[in-house]
């Protein structure tokens, strides 16, 4: 049984192993305009945020400065970055699983709309969602607007909806609309991030979250 009829999804690290791409890409964009990309513990941290706002948290950089590094990053994401990349395992079975037990899901991402949908039609994942929301452009990336986003795709309510994520901001997004979030770890969230943002609960991949979701 359902313990709530719609499920929103996270994209990054939830549903798709995107590191590879934005690992890839972030490090040779950092590099090219002069910053220390670090190792790739501080590179994951990426995995998950609006660019600009992880930019601007994790170096400190001004709006110009992160919009520079930033396109300079879109730019080989999109023509190599967004190739890399596979579907989190156990990800589609518990979609299908869902989908026979009535729910109607969506996704609620960060990562540019085209991105996401791009890579869900690649994957035939896109059967599976009623909607799928992404930033259109940096000015409406935020993951609280997203999730309210999507939640009006589906005509839902938030106490007819859970969301489902691998980071924080997920969680805070969800909860600025009244969501209750699931996190996941099979992304890159560091040791107690999710818990610490408020998850109602926190399970370690998607045999787990299927029972979660289910009531099983």
């Amino acid at each position: 049984m359902l313990i709530r009829p719609c499920v929103l999804f996270d994209f990054d690290g939830t549903l798709f192993d995107t590191a590879p791409g934005i690992l890839h890409c972030m490090r040779d964009a950092l590099a090219s305009c002069g910053y220390d990309p670090g190792d790739e513990a501080a590179l994951r941290r990426f995995v998950g945020p609006p660019v600009l706002e992880a930019l601007q948290e994790f170096y400190g950089m001004s709006d110009a400065e992160s919009r520079r590094v930033k396109d300079v990053y879109r730019a080989a994401y999109r023509s190599v970055g967004v190739f890399e990349c596979s579907p989190m395992p156990g990800a589609e079975e518990c979609l299908r699983a869902l989908r026979s037990a009535g729910a109607r899901l969506a996704v609620a991402t960060s990562k540019p709309q085209f991105f996401a949908e791009e890579i869900s039609r690649r994957f035939c994942f896109d059967g599976y969602f009623e909607a799928v929301c992404g930033a259109l452009d940096d000015a409406h990336s935020g993951k609280a607007e997203i999730v309210a986003r999507a939640l009006c795709a589906l005509g839902a309510d938030p106490e007819d909806a859970v969301m489902v994520g691998d980071r924080k901001y997920d969680v805070l997004g969800a909860a600025a609309n009244g969501v209750p979030c699931i996190g996941i770890r099979t992304g890159c969230a560091l040791p107690g991030e999710l818990e610490e943002a408020g998850a109602v609960a926190v399970v370690d991949d998607f045999a787990a979250l299927r029972a979660q979701l289910l009531g099983e």
